[in-house]
């Protein structure tokens, strides 16, 4: 949003909740204190006590208006939801899109859970949920008399925990892993949430090549 047509009132707590972010993911949560996040947003200390009563108040505001529910929620529901395969595909794909260029997010959610007691995605979670259920119950639909009978908050759960798992592990691993760590993983993952990693009975070793659905765009 153009800073210009913002109140001035909003302008400085914009300026506020940036400031406090980079110093944040810079330096983590005790090292930074609210006079450095006052003189980061170029305002005086007394100011900043106007928008915020303490610097867990400020973080709070840094995790709601940085997380990437606000990246994500838009292109799941912009994903293609044919069939699940395709939603499958298409969803991970939009995902890893939107945040690939985020890594900050992962050290807010490790101040989070390990400062906050993920005080703030508890409250999260109630706002979240029935957003994401209503996606993936609208995408799984059209293929619903093909899926086994595993409750849908369960699948949920299990794709965006392979989504997040991919996520985590390429930021942390990717550079220092060998190629084959990397190569098809997309596919791979997408091929593991379908098919999960046992051959059916009676089928021969075959290729390791992840399924041809798996590998569409």
């Amino acid at each position: 949003m153009n800073d210009q047509i913002l109140p001035r009132g909003e302008q400085t707590r914009t300026a506020i909740v940036q400031a406090a972010r980079d110093l944040f993911i810079q330096q983590g949560f005790h090292r930074t204190s609210m006079r450095q996040i006052a003189q980061r947003a170029d305002i005086a200390l007394g100011g900043l006590y106007n928008h915020f009563d303490s610097k867990g108040e400020i973080f709070k505001a840094v995790f709601l208006e940085y997380h990437p529910y606000r990246e994500v929620l838009p292109v799941l529901q912009a994903a293609r939801i044919a069939t699940i395969e395709e939603f499958a595909n298409d969803a991970i794909r939009r995902m890893i899109m939107a945040l690939q260029d985020h890594p900050e997010f992962l050290k807010l959610m490790f101040i989070e859970v390990v400062e906050f007691n993920n005080l703030h995605i508890s409250a999260l979670f109630n706002t979240l949920m029935p957003q994401l259920l209503g996606i993936f119950q609208t995408a799984i639909e059209p293929s619903r008399d093909r899926l086994r009978p595993i409750p849908t908050l369960i699948m949920l759960r299990f794709y965006f925990g392979l989504f997040f798992a991919y996520f985590v592990t390429e930021i942390l691993f990717a550079k220092q892993a060998p190629p084959e760590f990397r190569e098809g993983a997309v596919d791979y993952f997408v091929d593991m949430f379908l098919h999960g990693v046992l051959r059916p009975e009676g089928a021969g070793s075959g290729s390791s090549e992840p399924a041809d659905e798996a590998r569409e765009a």
